[in-house]
């Protein structure tokens, strides 16, 4: 399976390249780091820890890590899939000269082979489950040892990997060790073949989040009305801001509030422009500024914030927050965040992604989990109710501050395996 893995990169290798080049030409932040998707990144020197967080979530939950690494005279090599995980990588580290970003070549051999050439890692750290079936196969042939870092293994995602017997056995034995979130991963990976004695349960450092201590809240707290309850529905998918528009609008027993939407992707910004400017409630762009005549609306306003970095924001105004991803079938988005400042939580019903924290805070009783019907009633129940958002948003604070400590273990581990 291995093998055919490989010969179909190559064979597929020239319609490839041309779909590259039309995603590139239709989404122009792909534009930079060209040559870097085949092998040709910055050459190190200082053969560095490489770490790969696909996108924003990964890189935000290892982000403290990092930072703590570098503290510690350890170079870090931080590669991503995403523009957008590029873009967080430049606000998180732009002031720490020892963790340089470049982006992950695509899994084609040559590509690999040239990145571990330039690179010379003196170890691979994936987080979360980027499984990179030639990366692997490279890196124990020239003795790299790589770590999964934060694993994680939803049901679904383990069905997956059973479907491709042999090639996901390769993978796994060419892990040297597999630091897992939870009990349940830790069973899902040793079920589809990963070896017992290498996995190991270090706890979620997602529970280990730094927020913010200075924002701009005051700043966007001008949108909201005294009195007025807020409604943020934070990292919204395809298909799920109509929905949420068509519940706020059916809330008559609401008679005023802000919901405000914070889609996931800055490319569907002008799409979500557009469902609003059709779901005939009155709205505004965060990017145009403050409208009187829609602050003056006495009804239920919506505001889109099309704008990148500003989710924690928008949660720390919020009275009620709704996590997206999670009423369409994209395995919902992190919760924690929330949770940490002391919001009631409301999820759709497609939270695999963060199955075992999901559980917790629902069963702690800051989470709950409703149908897109549910929320014409659920909403404004809470909104109304300022003592059940209070418990609800005490018991996430709680929890989280119960379940940290992941990320010093981490460090602890990983300066004692890789340090200078």
């Amino acid at each position: 399976m291995s093998l055919i893995y490989r010969v179909l990169w190559y064979l597929l290798l020239p319609l490839g390249v041309i779909w590259h080049l039309i995603f590139i030409w239709r989404r122009p932040e792909y534009r930079l780091g060209f040559w870097q998707r085949y092998g040709w990144v910055p050459r190190h020197a200082q053969h560095p820890l490489l770490v790969h967080a696909a996108s924003v979530g990964e890189l935000n939950a290892v982000a403290e890590m990092l930072l703590q690494l570098a503290a510690r005279d350890i170079p870090i090599l931080v590669t991503t899939t995403t523009a957008t995980g590029r873009d967080r990588f430049q606000q998180l580290f732009t002031d720490t000269a020892a963790i340089r970003h470049c982006y992950m070549p695509f899994d084609l051999g040559l590509a690999q082979r040239l990145l571990l050439q330039r690179v010379k890692p003196r170890a691979i750290l994936l987080v979360e489950t980027e499984l990179w079936p030639n990366l692997l196969r490279l890196s124990a042939s020239k003795s790299v040892p790589v770590w999964l870092v934060n694993g994680r293994l939803s049901q679904r995602s383990a069905r997956r990997y059973r479907r491709f017997k042999g090639l996901t056995q390769s993978m796994l034995d060419n892990l040297q060790r597999l630091l897992v979130q939870d009990q349940a991963s830790a069973r899902r990976f040793a079920h589809i073949g990963a070896t017992k004695s290498r996995i190991q349960v270090m706890g979620s450092v997602k529970f280990d989040l730094v927020l913010p201590t200075t924002t701009q809240s005051n700043q966007h707290s001008q949108w909201l009305r005294p009195d007025e309850p807020c409604w943020v529905c934070g990292s919204t998918r395809e298909g799920e801001e109509a929905t949420l528009l068509q519940a706020w609008a059916k809330m008559s027993a609401l008679p005023q509030g802000l919901m405000v939407l914070v889609p996931r992707h800055p490319q569907r910004f002008e799409e979500v422009a557009d469902i609003c400017a059709q779901s005939g409630l009155p709205w505004c762009r965060l990017s145009h500024g403050i409208d009187q005549g829609f602050m003056q609306h006495q009804g239920r306003r919506v505001l889109l914030v099309d704008a990148m970095g500003l989710l924690i924001d928008f949660y720390r105004m919020a009275n009620v927050v709704f996590v997206g991803g999670s009423l369409v079938d994209k395995g919902g988005h992190n919760p924690l965040e929330a949770s940490a400042l002391g919001k009631p939580v409301l999820m759709g019903l497609h939270t695999y992604n963060f199955a075992t924290v999901c559980e917790l805070l629902e069963k702690v009783g800051n989470l709950r989990l409703v149908s897109a019907a549910d929320l014409v009633e659920q909403v404004p129940a809470l909104l109304s109710d300022p003592p059940a958002q209070l418990s609800m948003g005490q018991a996430g604070e709680q929890v989280v501050a119960q379940q940290r400590g992941a990320t010093l273990a981490y460090i602890t581990l990983l300066e004692q395996e890789f340090g200078a």
